[in-house]
């Protein structure tokens, strides 16, 4: 008996997942039209955009011709934050630290944000 091989034909096609993740929820949609070569286009938040080539590769594994629009939105969640919490002791510590180090620099160490004051 001769096997069959069931090859997509057409390549028009759309398609949108979502999943979890610790600090809210990546959404991923793909739309694709034929074409006569693999063409994929990536739409990444600047922090996914190391995986680009690992994406193309598994594409390429998997795919063999398709003009495709991937695009990836990372959606933070609502989850309200209870403020910042400061270890006492630690920040005592450091200080402590940083009077004991400014001695042998040139200059006192300074507890100013230099960022708040309008310096970068």
């Amino acid at each position: 008996m001769a096997r069959v091989e069931n090859k997509v034909r057409s390549m028009t096609a759309f398609g949108r997942a979502e999943a979890p993740y610790a600090t809210g929820t990546a959404i991923w949609e793909l739309r694709s039209v034929n074409h006569r070569y693999l063409e994929p286009h990536f739409r990444l938040p600047e922090a996914a955009r190391p995986l680009e080539t690992q994406l193309r590769d598994t594409l390429r594994k998997t795919l063999s011709r398709g003009k495709l629009e991937l695009t990836l939105t990372l959606k933070p969640s609502n989850v309200e934050t209870t403020g910042l919490e400061i270890n006492q002791p630690l920040a005592q510590a450091l200080v402590q630290a940083a009077g004991q180090v400014a001695p042998g620099l040139d200059t006192a160490p300074s507890t100013r944000c230099r960022s708040c004051s309008g310096r970068a």
